[in-house]
């Protein structure tokens, strides 16, 4: 017997109360297929939405844009396995908005970390016997 999929329709964009003609929006998705995330990626990238973690991305879209974004993310999709949430964010709400950013050191900042422990590698090799 086969298996009801449990996601189907999930997909539709519906709108969820009234919000400003223009406004903030985190979108977040889920997508199994490496193809449609990197699509869905683009289509995102390509309405001007920053992209604030691998699969999350913010930006400011008026209320047909929003739709018009959701519409082509449902469209490239397909029926393949996704997840997808648009959220409007009121101004108020930006203005609380905390940020936490922590970031690895860039490529010249570890080589420079990595020449330092060199010496030090050096002489425990002696040391050892190598």
């Amino acid at each position: 017997m086969a298996r009801r999929n449990r996601y189907s329709g999930i997909l539709k964009p519906l709108q969820v109360g009234a919000g400003a003609p223009e406004g903030a929006l985190l979108l977040i998705y889920d997508i199994e297929n490496d193809k449609l995330r990197t699509r869905t990626s683009d289509i995102c990238q390509d309405y001007g939405l920053a992209r604030i973690q691998f699969s999350a991305f913010f930006g400011k879209l008026n209320r047909n844009k929003r739709q018009e974004l959701a519409l082509k993310i449902r469209k490239e999709i397909g029926k393949a396995s996704a997840r997808v949430r648009i959220f409007p964010i009121c101004e108020d709400d930006l203005k609380d908005m905390w940020i936490f950013e922590q970031f690895r050191l860039d490529a010249d900042e570890l080589k420079k970390e990595a020449e330092k422990t060199m010496p030090v590698l050096k002489v425990l090799r002696q040391w050892e016997g190598e």
